[in-house]
């Protein structure tokens, strides 16, 4: 066998049901017969994926992450800083994964690594959020804490309906935030629950809207704002909307642009790819359009089909 590529392996150890750690013999044997030397990094803390991503990456023809959204953060935004990228693999094994969701990238650990193996390399937008970099949202307010906020534990334990019974704590303190958001040539100033800057179909499990056709490639950023609810029967509306897994209510407003920024009158904390991302009172996001290139399912493949 022929060995003339290397390939770099960063998966969190503690991801999900750690599928990937019990399927990581068979995963290293399919991309050595591809023709990879392989080499193996289990991240060991916080920030490590970003770290051993920067430090090391360009030193292989290949990278690949595994891990949830966060570990796919963590990677991405060490990606966006390296001034030579190998091409980029993703094996989704977190919890919710909302990115592998909208990309069509199988479920099934080693039908992942497959596509890896066997599939296209497309380019894919990436945000920038101040100095930062996301992969697949940008958010602020209801609910969106809740990824890095719930225990690793009960993530593993009980998967996303982990999510939804620590979401539910929060009901019971709904707060708004009063903010300019300029979203394109556009200046909209309300009272906000929610504030989204997404490039994904799929946001915490909740399925957005059909109409708003996202696609992950077009240099436009997928704007969702929620506004407070005018009277208590608003509310429910909201409420009913977020247990029903579906972001549509009337109190909703859903933009498309290239380019957002939000002012607000107090510091507001933001979630970037579920993961803490600071708090500030003023930030500009922009489109990287097709920054970083990913290999996913050939385009006669349909998406998510080998889940």
């Amino acid at each position: 066998m022929q060995i003339n590529k290397k390939m770099l392996l960063v998966y969190n150890p503690k991801s999900g049901q750690q599928e990937f750690q019990l399927n990581l013999s068979q995963v290293v044997d399919a991309f050595t017969r591809a023709g990879y030397l392989v080499t193996t990094y289990p991240t060991q803390a916080v920030r490590d994926a970003y770290e051993v991503t920067l430090a090391h990456s360009g030193e292989y023809d290949c990278l690949v992450c595994s891990g949830g959204d966060g570990t796919l953060n963590e990677t991405i935004d060490a990606l966006m800083l390296c001034e030579s990228r190998p091409v980029f693999g993703y094996i989704p094994s977190g919890t919710t994964n909302d990115f592998a969701t909208s990309l069509g990238l199988p479920r099934d650990v080693l039908k992942a690594a497959e596509v890896v193996i066997g599939g296209e390399a497309r380019p894919l937008d990436i945000g920038q959020f101040g100095g930062e970099y996301f992969s697949y949202v940008a958010a602020f307010g209801l609910f969106t804490d809740v990824s890095y906020g719930t225990p690793q534990g009960m993530k593993n334990a009980l998967g996303h309906f982990a999510y939804l019974m620590e979401g539910v704590k929060r009901l019971g303190s709904i707060r708004s935030y009063r903010c300019t958001i300029k979203v394109g040539a556009e200046v909209i100033e309300d009272d906000f629950l929610l504030g989204m800057v997404s490039n994904s179909l799929s946001i915490g499990g909740f399925k957005l809207r059909e109409a708003v056709n996202v696609k992950m490639d077009d240099g436009l950023f997928e704007v969702v704002l929620l506004r407070k609810p005018k009277n208590f029967i608003d509310l429910q509306n909201v409420i009913a909307s977020l247990l029903n897994q579906e972001l549509y209510t009337e109190s909703l407003v859903l933009r498309r642009a290239s380019e957002v920024s939000v002012l607000s009158q107090e510091p507001i904390s933001w979630t970037l790819d579920g993961e803490f991302g600071g708090e500030m009172t003023e930030v500009t996001i922009r489109n990287r359009h097709r920054a970083v290139e990913i290999m996913m399912p050939k385009a006669e493949e349909e998406p998510g089909q080998a889940e």
